[in-house]
């Protein structure tokens, strides 16, 4: 009778959580170098095999140098209330039971003397349902490294170029969750247009268009010629899909992309380096496209 007592117990004892891992994605992240700062753009991944979801309720970032000595650090926390405390930057913090939490990477911008070789991110999550649980720690230790391109490149339109979306923070080519609904769909597992740019042709006071926008043709850098980049081949191309006009729907349907994405490219030419680097010219202009596939 007492064995069978204990051995009723057991059953009845709450497993152990399942402690959430951290990934960053991609997995070897890179500093980006300008003029004046240095940019970190890579996300981080939460993973949780437990059966109950948990809540993010803290994330901070320490540096350190390159003799492993603590020099700085940023975080944000629960500090204010529900609408003020710096967490609700994070606008998703809820890690799905058997599921994924992308977060994307706050803190992305440092001086440009910054060494950011070893950093080392710590966040906390508790269980969802119980704003009292107990907290957990999960650390992820990141070594970023220096880019520097193989492929001598050029701005592939001529004149005074506006970068009207870039890939910051904020930026919408930077914001791509790999545990969406497309993206899982397409069993895509990166972000393809982490260091994409929107390039354009606006005027002196910012305009893109010269009345309403209405038609391509109105629009300044509609029909200017587009150049490639850098020396390479032609590794895919598409031409003849219909120009968008503002304010209509695209040339695709919703059922149409989500049997072929590259229809979200538009008129498209890929040239591949052949150093292991790509350039991709999407949105061009309808029967513009003068390169054939292999040239």
């Amino acid at each position: 009778m007492r064995v069978w007592l204990l051995f009723c117990l057991l059953c009845l004892a709450p497993l152990a959580a399942a402690a959430p891992t951290a990934t960053s994605l991609p997995s070897q992240p890179l500093v980006e170098r300008m003029r004046d700062a240095r940019h970190l753009n890579f996300d981080l991944v939460f993973a949780n095999d437990g059966g109950q979801a948990l809540e993010l309720t803290g994330l901070e970032l320490t540096l350190f140098d390159r003799e492993g000595r603590f020099f700085s650090q940023r975080r944000l926390d629960r500090n204010g209330d529900a609408t003020t405390m710096s967490l609700a930057t994070l606008p998703n913090r809820t890690l799905p039971a058997k599921g994924r939490l992308v977060v994307f990477n706050p803190f992305a911008s440092f001086a440009a003397d910054a060494w950011l070789g070893d950093l080392r991110y710590v966040a906390t999550f508790r269980p969802a349902d119980d704003e009292d649980g107990q907290e957990t720690r999960v650390e992820l230790r990141v070594a970023p490294k220096d880019f520097t391109p193989r492929t001598a490149l050029r701005l592939p339109l001529d004149g005074e170029v506006f970068v009207h979306d870039g890939h910051d923070l904020l930026a919408h080519h930077r914001r791509l969750d790999i545990t969406g609904g497309m993206t899982t769909h397409f069993g895509i597992n990166a972000n393809f247009m982490r260091y994409a740019h929107d390039f354009t042709i606006a005027d002196a006071q910012g305009r893109l268009y010269r009345t309403d926008g209405a038609t391509p043709e109105d629009w300044f850098g509609y029909g200017a010629p587009v150049h490639a980049t850098g020396d390479g081949v032609v590794h895919a191309m598409r031409d003849g899909m219909r120009d968008n006009r503002k304010g209509a729907p695209p040339a695709f349907t919703q059922e149409q992309i989500m049997q072929d994405l590259t229809l979200f490219l538009g008129n498209y030419v890929v040239i591949d380096h052949g150093n292991g680097e790509y350039s991709v010219f999407a949105h061009l202009k309808e029967g513009s496209v003068r390169v054939r596939e292999g040239q």
